[in-house]
This record gives C-alpha cells, structure tokens and sequence, in this order.
C-alpha cells in the first residue's frame, strides 16, 4: 500500500513539474484557456496527476480556474511582477536564514553542489540550465527552511516570477549575474552562513528589480543622474 502511495505521489509531483514548466518556458501562452484534457494530451500524463497539478498551479498563481469554463494561464503583468518582488525580498530572505539554521548535511552537500552549477552556468549562460537550477534551489530552500507558512506564500509568486525571467532574459537579462546571485544564496546556506544568506537574497532580488525596470522601460541610468 506504501509503495503504491509513493507512486501516486510521484505522478503528481512529475505531472506539476512538467506543467509548469511548460506555462515558465511559455509552450503553454499566457492568457490561453485550458482543460483537464488539453493538459493530459499536451503533457502526457493521466486524469488523476492533472488535476493535481491543476490546483497546485492555481496555488502558485500560473493558473486561474473558472467553474464550468476550465483554466485560463494567467496573463503577464507588469504591476504584478513588482507585487510580487515586494513579499518575495522578505520572505525569501527569512526562508534563506531558515535553511541556512537548519539543513541537514545532506541538505547542504546539495546546496553546493547546486552552487557549483550555478557558477558553470555564469560562465556557459546557458538560460535554460539556469531555470532547472532555480527550480532546484527553490525546492530545497523550501525543503530546508521547514516553515509551511513561508513556503505557502513564496510558493504563491515564485513561479509568476521564473515566467517573467524566462519571457523576457533574452533581450534585457543578464544570464551571468542571475547565476552568479543564485550561486551566492546557494553558497551561503551551504555553508549555514546565515546573514550572508540574507545578504545574498537581498542582492538578488537588487538585480531582479532593475531588470524588471528595464523590461517595462525604465531608464535605471537616468534616474541616478536626474
């Protein structure tokens, strides 16, 4: 019975990541409406795993369900970028200090190694590298920082957030200093260094900040001189 429990748990855990990633890498178009069965045909998996994953999804913000209509993949916006940059700087910070305090060795080991990654994806700037990596990182923290509250409320904007990357990286990102920030939270959490972790996320979230000002337009440069 155990066994069969996990497995079902697997499907949907695989069924969620696969999803997502789809609407993150935009295979799925912000704004298009969708049914249980459009998700089971594009993704491959069956009913049960789905409608899992449909609710996470909502959860996570990527999805807005409407009774008797389906789901509709939540259009981009601008506004709600900066919204979500707003609760992502505290709480990402205080799930940083919390993973640093209590991951387990094996936690930490990880952490490095996802550091290590990160750091050979500054120097590839291979961009879809680096999102699997975030994908990664991001379960961890979650994982290690053993706090449901935190983890419901970053989880709620974390995936809006990767899409906006994602959309937008090729022509105002910087691949290199995103994995370079990341490295540095990872890094720091592995060493359980928790006010370098802070220091870390705060400065990722610096980066984030400005390039979502250059997305929608904002002349960074002439503001500091104006």
């Amino acid at each position: 019975m155990a066994e069969g429990a996990n497995g079902a748990v697997h499907r949907k855990d695989e069924a969620f990541r696969d999803i997502e990633r789809m609407i993150v890498n935009g295979d799925l178009e912000p704004g298009r409406w969708v049914s249980e069965t459009d998700l089971v045909e594009v993704s491959g998996h069956t009913r049960a795993p789905v409608r899992s994953a449909i609710q996470r999804l909502a959860d996570e913000g990527l999805l807005v369900i409407v009774p008797r209509r389906g789901a509709q993949i939540v259009p981009i916006d601008h506004t709600e970028q900066f919204r979500a940059l707003e609760l992502r700087r505290v709480v990402e910070m205080l799930v940083a200090r919390s993973a640093s305090k209590r991951a387990t060795p094996a936690q930490r080991k990880k952490f490095a190694e996802i550091a290590n990654g990160f750091r050979e994806t500054a120097i590839s700037t291979e961009q879809s590298i680096m999102t699997e990596l975030d994908a990664q990182c991001f379960a961890l923290l979650i994982s290690a920082s053993d706090n449901r509250f935190a983890a419901r409320a970053l989880t709620s904007v974390k995936g809006l957030s990767r899409r906006f990357w994602v959309f937008n990286q090729e022509q105002y990102g910087d691949v290199k200093k995103m994995a370079t920030a990341h490295a540095a939270v990872a890094d720091a959490v592995s060493r359980a260094d928790e006010k370098a972790a802070e220091i870390a996320v705060s400065e990722l979230i610096d980066y984030v900040e400005e390039f979502t000002l250059a997305v929608v337009g904002f002349d960074i440069g002439k503001s500091k001189t104006g």
